[in-house]
């Protein structure tokens, strides 16, 4: 029998192939203590003051007579999902318009004016309403939600127009109005 290096080696390295490929199918699961548990990370989650407001899109009146003040229908605000700085501090909700007066249905035709538009207290949960008049020169309260509150709302607020027996152009009169909700007290 003729025996060669070249096969021995050969074999010695099919044998070594196959030891290998059993050691990669065999597990086992061993807990291991590591030796250094002081290092630490610090997690910082910063959270800003914040709430989730809805306000109505829109509001209606519906004039039928223009000698007489006309009430909206129901208007609903929510103000949700409350974080404030302290649990002493408080959301003030406030509405101010765009412009001294509504945009008439025909130029130069009279027309309400903002201070036309009046809201009352209402009822609110979670907040005391405030009642109030519209004004295109600052903001004025709705309501403020009360301190520590999660959420405040109401579903119905109601805004009267008054009453303006000169106005004499039928058709959609309008004004824009912008909400302001605001983190009051310490």
């Amino acid at each position: 029998m003729r025996f060669s290096l070249r096969s021995a080696v050969q074999a010695s390295v099919l044998a070594f192939g196959a030891v290998a490929v059993l050691a990669g199918t065999a597990s086992a699961q061993v807990t291991v203590s590591l030796p250094d548990t002081s290092q630490t990370t610090l997690l910082t989650a910063t959270v800003a003051e914040q709430a989730r407001v809805t306000f109505p899109s829109g509001v209606s009146f519906t004039v039928a007579d223009v000698a007489s003040s006309t009430a909206s229908a129901n208007a609903s605000v929510s103000v949700a999902n409350i974080v404030l700085a302290t649990a002493t501090k408080q959301l003030k909700v406030s509405l101010q318009a765009n412009a001294a007066a509504f945009t008439p249905p025909v130029s130069g035709a009279t027309t309400w004016s903002a201070a036309d538009v009046t809201w009352g207290a209402g009822t609110w949960t979670n907040a005391t309403g405030a009642a109030g008049t519209l004004s295109n020169s600052a903001y004025n309260e709705v309501a403020t939600c009360a301190a520590n509150a999660a959420s405040c709302n109401t579903s119905a607020l109601v805004l009267t127009l008054g009453a303006k027996s000169t106005v004499q152009r039928s058709g959609n009169h309008t004004l824009v109005v912008r909400w302001r909700v605001e983190a009051v007290g310490i």
